[in-house]
């Protein structure tokens, strides 16, 4: 390990020193800006001086090295990939594509292995012979874009003529030129609020910028389009950087942004245009590592898969962090990455296509970072989801954490899960989120109010922590919104207003989180129904054994216990049943509970739910 460590330094100054004595790259000028030259997409000269100074003197860097080169060398011995799609989507090979080229491109840069080179050249005659990057999915476009032109980039000064020629053909005509037919529409993935916005206007610029030699004009509309664009999905970060999307759709669209903007601030003399700074973008970062539950767990809303055994959050190792952390000065993210980093590097597969990333971006620690301490109440807010999440003291036996979410239901990757909560104790959680379906049902993404999309089970309230009005579902454009929170409070407490998710059924609905000590909350509904004869049913889902007792419930698993006690109505019981899909092309649901309580009988309602850890729950006062 010592000795490539060295080796590594002496290749990387060895390239400096080459850089330096060689005959410049003719200067290109983008937007009246002389762009730097080659390699200036994500890794430049100036990161590579800074990776040489720090190899040798940070162990977890010299891990990664270590990592990169295995993994760089198995791809060596694998074959080039055929253009075949899966459910008319490229994107599966395309995203194949960028992490190989990431991995070999820079375990190139750090051996000067010509090996690397021979595969990449191999890589690149075959995907730029596809007969296109299917742009009917452009999503595929951008990821394939990414790919070649990195390695474009990072090789440039060692790859073949006659492959970089057709490198600079195919982004051209398989991307740009279709970029721009994009551009001319009214609506298009260029100036939508989703995901896809950031993704397809990051590899355009990343492709635009790669050969800017040849046609500096179209990059430089490229970038102008982006800038304008971009921001569309970014407002809704506002103003403390939640995403409405969930986590799996936070890290798409933060993984991406970081790429934009570290591309454009290297080039553009630290200006990426306005594209992170919008309010809420600084504070993202924060937002995200503080929503993961003390064992580890994501709050997976929305479309995000539901956690496997042993199964990594996609995006969770994404070299985003670095770079946020750098630029928002936030010493928090990049401690937090760097322990999330240690722990990657113990395995030896299923690494996420720009992993490696974190080498050149890596930030040493200082020396000077302390464990935050979890605050009681921490708020959220987003356009279009808010977020609360409270902490019990960690030092307390059987601390209690809770996250709960507002929502708009109809939004892009929406489910009906407004006023649903995770809440864990002794490392295990106790309710749950099944998660996202099949993207290939029939009208999956139809979610106006009556669509296709509210058939499916998982994405309406009957599968959530939430309440359901006489077994209806939630309106999917109504928007519940955290109306008041009290940090301070002995009793920290937050207040959503979930009566537009349940138009034509109630005149007010508002759930109350609050913790009562450091291992219980109770979940408050207050409700006003239309009629005396409409029926609430109260739901929580959960992967535990469940056992009801009147007005009292116990869940178990792994040797620990969870106790609910519902507070009122008084002659209100908890009941179970087994979770169960509305049709059977849906993904299959296995080994859930539904904990339950239903009233009827009166126009209004206070239903009270007391959960803790502790076995003796008293009622509050």
């Amino acid at each position: 390990m010592k000795t490539f460590i060295k080796q590594a330094m002496n290749v990387l100054v060895l390239a400096l020193c080459i850089s330096a004595c060689e005959a410049p790259q003719k200067p290109v000028t983008v937007l009246d800006t002389q762009i730097l030259p080659h390699p200036r997409i994500l890794y430049t000269s100036h990161d590579e001086k800074r990776l040489n100074d720090m190899l040798g003197r940070e162990p977890l860097l010299d891990s990664l090295l270590s990592k990169l080169m295995e993994r760089a060398e198995y791809l060596l011995g694998v074959p080039v990939q055929e253009f075949k799609l899966h459910n008319n989507q490229l994107l599966g090979v395309c995203r194949e594509e960028t992490s190989r080229m990431v991995t070999l491109s820079l375990a190139f840069r750090m051996s000067g292995d010509k090996r690397f080179v021979r595969k990449i050249e191999e890589e690149l005659l075959n995907v730029c012979h596809f007969k296109d990057w299917n742009p009917v999915h452009y999503l595929d476009v951008a990821e394939m874009t990414m790919a070649v032109a990195i390695a474009y980039d990072w090789l440039y000064d060692v790859l073949k003529p006659e492959i970089k020629q057709l490198v600079v053909q195919s982004i051209k005509t398989k991307a740009l030129d279709e970029a721009f037919k994009a551009y001319d529409r009214e609506h298009s993935w260029a100036n939508g609020n989703n995901n896809w916005n950031v993704v397809c206007n990051t590899g355009m610029v990343t492709g635009a910028l790669a050969i800017a030699e040849h046609y500096p004009q179209e990059a430089g509309k490229v970038i102008q389009y982006a800038s304008r664009y971009i921001p569309n999905c970014l407002r809704h970060f506002t103003p403390d950087g939640v995403c409405y999307e969930g986590p799996a759709y936070w890290g798409y669209t933060n993984e991406f942004l970081s790429l934009i903007s570290k591309i454009l601030s290297d080039n553009f003399d630290g200006n990426d245009f306005g594209v992170t700074a919008i309010e809420g973008i600084d504070k993202t970062a924060l937002y995200f590592i503080h929503t993961f539950s003390p064992s580890g767990r994501v709050f997976n809303f929305a479309d995000a898969a539901y956690p496997s055994p042993g199964q990594i959050l996609e995006y969770s190792e994404s070299p985003l962090f670095f770079y946020y952390g750098a630029r928002f000065n936030l010493p928090e993210v990049e401690a937090h990455h760097r322990r999330v980093l240690s722990e990657a590097v113990k395995r030896t597969d299923r690494f996420e296509r720009y992993f490696f990333l974190s080498i050149p971006w890596y930030a040493p620690a200082d020396g000077k970072e302390k464990e935050a301490v979890a605050p009681k109440l921490s708020v959220y807010k987003g356009g279009g989801t808010d977020v609360a999440v409270f902490n019990g003291n960690r030092q307390t036996e059987g601390f209690i954490w809770l996250i709960a979410k507002s929502g708009i239901p109809s939004l892009s990757h929406g489910h009906m899960d407004a006023g649903t909560f995770l809440v864990e104790t002794n490392g295990i959680q106790w309710s749950d989120d099944l998660g996202s379906d099949n993207y290939h049902l029939p009208g999956f993404w139809d979610a106006a109010p009556g669509g296709k999309r509210w058939m499916y089970f998982r994405n309406t309230n009957f599968s959530h922590n939430t309440l359901s009005i006489d077994s209806s579902p939630q309106y999917p454009s109504g928007a519940a919104k955290l109306i008041s929170f009290d940090e301070q409070a002995l009793q920290p407490c937050a207040t959503i207003d979930l009566t537009p998710v349940y138009q034509n059924q109630a005149t007010c609905v508002h759930r109350e989180f609050r913790l009562l000590d450091d291992a219980t909350m109770t979940v408050t509904d207050s409700i006003q129904l239309h009629a005396a004869g409409q029926t609430v049913q109260w739901s929580m889902i959960t992967s535990a054994k469940v056992e009801c007792n009147g007005r009292q419930a116990t869940l178990s698993k792994d040797g620990k216990e969870f106790y609910l006690k519902i507070v009122s109505p008084a002659n209100a019981v908890f009941t179970s049943s087994p979770a169960k899909t509305f049709f059977d092309t849906e993904k299959p649901v296995n080994g859930f509970q539904f904990l339950k309580i239903s009233v009827s009988g009166s126009r209004t309602y206070r239903i009270q739910v007391m959960m803790s850890s502790k076995q003796e729950l008293k009622f509050p006062e």
